[in-house]
């Protein structure tokens, strides 16, 4: 009987889901056919689609502006997930957001030809919906053998996207979007003067430092400045007790989290979406990176991450970030004077 239960609950589960999967496209694709009726084909329906990995939708901010400027008059919608949109709204270049419900959402609004322009920058490998047990393939980037597993040999992340929409590789940095609201959402914090930002936890956790290193950091940089600490993140497990570390892990959403970085005098984490926030906002960066699959050298970010202008990358070559050590990011931090207010150092 518990077997039969569970079945069933199994099958409503999914039944339902895929009901929700319909409806959810016919919206959209009602919407846009009214959009083509209005503009009796005058303006082209042009889609890109990025749906997830917020430093992914962030690294190719550009993009929107570059199909911009090849399309001037085209109606431009970007598919994002949810709880990525915020990332979107405002930005000029767009006239629409698509919510994604799920892959399979997606793939039937690829294969619905509605639109006239469609830019699917998003890998057949983080395109799957578990409850469907649907994948969504891109055989535009299959037949230009860009894949999950060789995309940095291709370039820095918006140089991938480049090349799959087919459009010029220029390095171009990218923009947010903060508004009034987050920034006055930031003013009511009465967040010191001076501090650094730091971020340590990746939903992918070979790119994480080790917790014990970040408390060592921190301290380091409590004892030897003047400035106060502000982590930042979905959430943290650091144990630091001191008024001058400030943990904001889980209270914000991504522009506030952008405007916390963009008032910091230095960011320091790892290889992940507040890092491209840093990057975006001009914030001078120190980034721990370590071999990732196959990548040694890779390059996430465009603009002055990229050059080296604005920022310092760490890295280890031979293994994970976890094992880069702590001295490392210490020296790395004293010989290039990124904070000039350090004092007593010894």
């Amino acid at each position: 009987m518990q077997k039969f239960i569970a079945l069933w609950q199994h099958r409503y589960r999914k039944y339902t889901h895929l009901l929700k999967v319909y409806l959810h496209f016919l919206k959209v694709y009602c919407r846009i056919l009214l959009l083509k009726i209005r503009f009796l084909g005058k303006r082209k329906i042009v889609g890109i689609i990025l749906t997830q990995q917020f430093g992914d939708i962030v690294a190719g901010e550009p993009i929107s502006r570059q199909i911009r400027n090849q399309h001037p008059d085209a109606y431009i919608l970007w598919i994002v997930k949810p709880v990525f949109r915020e990332l979107l709204e405002n930005n000029l270049s767009l006239d629409g957001i698509v919510e994604e419900f799920c892959a399979n959402q997606r793939r039937l609004l690829i294969h619905s030809g509605v639109f006239d322009i469609l830019y699917n920058l998003q890998f057949r490998n983080n395109s799957y919906c578990p409850v469907c047990e649907v994948y969504v393939e891109n055989p535009v980037a299959d037949a230009k053998d860009i894949t999950i597993h060789n995309y940095y040999f291709q370039g820095n992340l918006l140089t991938v996207q480049q090349k799959i929409a087919g459009l010029p590789t220029e390095d171009l940095a990218p923009n947010l979007f903060i508004t009034d609201n987050h920034r006055a959402r930031i003013d009511g914090l009465q967040l010191p003067d001076n501090y650094i930002v730091v971020h340590g936890q990746s939903v992918q956790n070979s790119r994480n430092w080790d917790s014990q290193k970040w408390e060592q950091l921190i301290q380091y940089l409590i004892d030897k400045t003047d400035l106060s600490i502000v982590e930042v993140g979905l959430s943290s497990d650091l144990t630091v007790k001191n008024k001058r570390y400030i943990n904001l892990c889980g209270e914000l959403n991504l522009l506030e989290t952008a405007e916390v970085i963009r008032r910091a005098k230095l960011f320091i984490g790892i290889d992940s979406g507040p890092a491209h926030l840093a990057n975006a906002v001009g914030t001078f960066g120190v980034i721990m990176i370590g071999k990732l699959n196959d990548f040694i050298n890779h390059i996430p970010y465009s603009g002055k991450y990229k050059s080296g202008e604005n920022a310092l990358i760490v890295r280890n070559t031979q293994g994970p970030s976890s094992e880069i050590p702590i001295e490392e990011v210490i020296t790395a931090i004293q010989q290039n004077h990124l904070i000039p207010f350090i004092h007593h150092l010894g």
